[in-house]
C-alpha cells in the first residue's frame, strides 16, 4: 500500500508543525510533529510497511499500534483530499 500527496496540495513547514493547503478547496490543515513525520515519509514515497518501520524507530510504540494509527490517520487525510491511497 502506498500513499501519495496530490499536486493540488501545498505543504509548508513551520517550526515543529506542518501546514497542508488543498488548493482546490482552499482549506488548510495544521499537523503536529507526528503528522509532520508521516507527511515526510509519504513524501519519500515509502510503502505503508516501510513507514511503520521508520515510525517504530522514532517512537517507542508497539508496531501493531503504529500500523493501526497510521492507517486511521491516512484514511482521515484521504477523506480530506490531502493524500491518495493506492
Amino acid at each position: 500500500m502506498k500513499y501519495q500527496i496530490p499536486q493540488t496540495v501545498f505543504i509548508q513547514e513551520i517550526d515543529d508543525e506542518i501546514i497542508l493547503l488543498d488548493t482546490t478547496t482552499q482549506e488548510y490543515f495544521s499537523l503536529n510533529e507526528v503528522g509532520k513525520n508521516i507527511i515526510d515519509l509519504i513524501s519519500e514515497n515509502l510503502t505503508k510497511d516501510e513507514m511503520v518501520e521508520e515510525l517504530s524507530n522514532i517512537y517507542e510504540v508497539d508496531r501493531i499500534q503504529i500500523e493501526k494509527d497510521l492507517i486511521n490517520f491516512a484514511k482521515l487525510l484521504e477523506e480530506k483530499g490531502l493524500i491518495t491511497i493506492d
